[in-house]
C-alpha cells in the first residue's frame, strides 16, 4: 500500500511540475472588453493562421494531434487571417473549400504545397491548378468562391480578428477572453486557460 500511495505521489508531483501556469502579459493577454462569464461547459477555440506563415506551417502538426485529444466539449474553430492581398485570397479559397466540404481533406495539403513545394498559390489561377490536381470539383469550387455566404464567413474573420486584436499568426484565442502567445508551449498555455474558463463559470 505504501508503495502505491509513493507512487500516485511521484506521478502527482510530476504531473504538477509539468503543468503550465500561464502568466497574464507574458504567456496570454486578456481581450479587453471581456464578453460576459458564459454559462456550462462549451468552450470556444479560434485559431487565426494563414497559409503562407511559417510559424502556422510549423503549429499545424502539433495543432493537429491537439485538436485530435481535446473533450467534446471545446470547441476548435480555424479561422483565416485577413491581412490583405494574398491573405485574403486564401482565406476566400479556404471558406469555399469549406462550403464544398473540401477544406479539412485539403488543409494540410494547402500549407504543404506552399512551404515544401514552394508554390505560392499567389492567383486564382495557381490555385484551381493546385485544386484540380487534388480532385476538386472546379466548377463547384468558382461558384462557392464568387458566393455571398463566402464573402461573408470573410468578412466575419475580418471582424474577429478586430475584435480580438489579432496583428500576428498564429493566434488562438479562449472564449473571446483570452489571446494566447505564440511559444513552443502555446498548447500547454491553450490547456491551462479552457480549464480557467470552466472555473470561472463555476465560480458565478
Amino acid at each position: 500500500m505504501k508503495k502505491i500511495l509513493l507512487l500516485l505521489s511521484l506521478l502527482l508531483g510530476a504531473t504538477m511540475t509539468l503543468a503550465v501556469e500561464p502568466k497574464e502579459g507574458v504567456d496570454y493577454d486578456r481581450i479587453t472588453p471581456a464578453p460576459p462569464v458564459g454559462s456550462g461547459d462549451q468552450v470556444e477555440v479560434l485559431e487565426f493562421f494563414m497559409y503562407t506563415c511559417p510559424h502556422c506551417n510549423d503549429l499545424e502538426p502539433k495543432l493537429e494531434e491537439w485538436r485530435k485529444q481535446l473533450p467534446p466539449n471545446v470547441k476548435f474553430q480555424p479561422v483565416p487571417a485577413m491581412f490583405g492581398g494574398i491573405a485574403n485570397l486564401h482565406a476566400k479559397t479556404f471558406y469555399a473549400l469549406q462550403a464544398i466540404g473540401e477544406a479539412e481533406r485539403l488543409h494540410e495539403a494547402f500549407f504543404k504545397e506552399i512551404h515544401e513545394k514552394r508554390n505560392r498559390l499567389k492567383n486564382r489561377e495557381a490555385i484551381e491548378k493546385f485544386l484540380a490536381g487534388q480532385g476538386v470539383d472546379l466548377e463547384k469550387f468558382r461558384q462557392a468562391f464568387d458566393s455571398f455566404a463566402v464573402q461573408t464567413a470573410a468578412n466575419r474573420a475580418a471582424a474577429l480578428m478586430r475584435r480580438y486584436g489579432i496583428r500576428a499568426v498564429p493566434a488562438l484565442v479562449i472564449d473571446g477572453r483570452y489571446r494566447v502567445k505564440n511559444s513552443p508551449q502555446v498548447l500547454e498555455v491553450a490547456d491551462a486557460l479552457i480549464q480557467k474558463v470552466l472555473t470561472e463559470r463555476q465560480a458565478k
